[in-house]
């Protein structure tokens, strides 16, 4: 399958997952939801790079290279706190901006038919989808709407919910913890989702990162220590969530004494996908003195109620002995190696005239160049990153690795008429950079049509190729020294401030 610089708002809910009407409400919703760049008005095109981007930072990449990872953690997240709620046997699960469902569907792989599964605030075009997979997940009462919860209903036995990305209304809202800022908006959800659980209930949140020590939230932090409801702070790893770290808050309605006494977790360093899915993980997390520490309420009532769980809990320091040997090892052996693939240059006779040069367009119009698939590329085809600021281009030696960035374009040369590595570092130049840069709606893109490489014999295409071959193999290998480097540094500090290692007498 070809893989088009533009695409139309059918292809981008094929690539999101979604129908055509979410696409719609995102454009009239979303201001910096990305301006075609082509096409009539009433079938517009827009730059298939600046829409992957727009759809991986708003957490809706379903479909796009990036979206595996991206789907997968929210799913991680929402299956991590559906296994936080109580065991329920009966009664309702709420999401009071529930979206595309996620978090109700991890609720019901979790209870399956046993209780009811209630959502407010689901995006329209999702409505229907979501119902289909809360029923796959073994839900049989499901009620959903966009409409948003009432004020103060107490009457829910579990919560479970993200922030939403955007305001949700809160009209007729009861601050009963104090009324949050601007941009404090996340402390006021988490207070919408509390009120709405009986006394004993659960109310089961993730909140951004900042909501825990931002200055201007501190009094509504104080209040929900004082109050006993706030009972547990998860730190999570920084990519587990759509964007930025942010943690999980457990919330409750006491129905005695509070204990006063909150539960800091710090998962800050785990892999996202690492995450606890069941009871038994939890109560390991729980039980680990490297991850969990009980902190009496008193001690957090200072002038900052700083809520990070990391602050609170001490790791145990490990011997990092041979961990810095073998990286101090591999560090000398990539300097070592770096020299011989440092290729020499010689001054060249003459400017290349622009004149002789073709554009990627123009190579790919007669044959020369092929747009593939991402999925399909294979070695000899010539990567080109979808990032802001130049075609860092590469040639694929082997199987696409996953850690690579995700691609605009993967061209497929013709072996008989263009040189791969030929390809790609004209691509690298400064020149492209500039030629095929653009701005449409203020975003800043690059179009690889426009790229321009020089007309030359293949002979002589094959000796730039070897010259560029040789100097990527060398900035590879400089990239090398510098991790290995950085590395080697990092576990030397971590030796020398456990006390692992000691400095060298003078």
């Amino acid at each position: 399958m070809a893989v088009n610089t533009e695409v139309t708002a059918a292809d981008i809910a094929r690539i999101a997952g979604v129908g055509r009407a979410a696409v719609s409400n995102w454009r009239r919703r979303h201001p910096d939801f990305p301006a075609p760049v082509g096409g009539p008005p009433n079938s517009p095109t827009f730059a298939l790079a600046d829409v992957e981007a727009w759809l991986a930072a708003n957490g809706r990449a379903a479909g796009t290279s990036a979206s595996p990872s991206r789907r997968h953690g929210r799913w991680r997240l929402a299956h991590a706190m559906a296994a936080l709620l109580p065991p329920l046997s009966r009664g309702t699960v709420l999401d009071p901006a529930c979206g595309d469902g996620l978090m109700l569907v991890a609720a019901a792989d979790r209870f399956g038919p046993r209780v009811r599964y209630v959502g407010r605030g689901a995006d329209p075009a999702q409505v229907e989808p979501a119902k289909a997979a809360l029923i796959e997940a073994g839900a049989s009462h499901v009620d959903l709407d966009t409409g948003v919860p009432g004020p103060g209903q107490a009457d829910t036995e579990a919560v479970i919910s993200a922030t939403p990305s955007e305001d949700a209304p809160t009209e007729g809202m009861v601050w009963e913890h104090g009324q949050p800022g601007r941009n404090d908006q996340p402390l006021g959800w988490a207070q919408v989702c509390l009120s709405q659980v009986k006394p004993g209930g659960i109310a089961v949140v993730a909140v951004p990162f900042a909501m825990a020590v931002r200055a201007s939230g501190r009094r509504i932090r104080a209040e929900l220590l004082r109050a006993g409801v706030l009972t547990h702070v998860i730190g999570l790893p920084e990519r587990a969530a759509p964007a930025g770290p942010w943690q999980i808050w457990l919330l409750t309605r006491p129905t005695g004494r509070p204990r006063y006494m909150l539960r800091m977790v710090d998962l800050t360093d785990r892999d996202p996908d690492d995450l606890p899915a069941d009871n038994q993980a939890w109560a390991a997390v729980f039980s680990d003195p490297t991850r969990t520490r009980d902190v009496p309420s008193i001690e957090l009532l200072d002038e900052d109620v700083f809520l990070a769980p990391a602050a609170h809990i001490a790791v145990e320091p490990r011997d990092v002995t041979s961990e810095y040997d073998d990286l101090r090892d591999l560090y000398i052996a990539s300097v070592r190696r770096l020299p011989d693939v440092a290729p020499a240059m010689r001054r060249g006779a003459s400017k290349l005239s622009l004149d002789l040069f073709v554009t990627i367009g123009d190579l790919i119009r007669t044959g020369a160049v092929t747009l593939v698939d991402r999925a399909a590329g294979r070695p000899g085809d010539v990567l080109v990153p979808a990032v802001a600021g130049g075609f860092d281009a590469v040639v694929l030696d082997e199987d696409p690795s996953p850690q690579e960035p995700p691609a605009g374009s993967v061209l497929r040369c013709d072996p008989a008429t263009l040189d791969p590595y030929f390809l790609a570092g004209f691509l690298r130049s400064e020149t492209n950079r500039r030629v095929a840069a653009g701005t449409m709606g203020g975003t800043f893109r690059l179009d690889v049509r426009r790229a321009r490489v020089p007309r030359m014999r293949l002979s002589e295409q094959r000796r730039y190729g070897e010259a560029f071959r040789r100097l990527m193999a060398f900035g590879r290998a400089a990239d090398e020294v510098a991790t290995a480097a950085s590395a080697a540094t990092r576990t030397a500090i971590d030796g020398l401030t456990s006390g692992t290692f000691a400095p060298e007498q003078p």
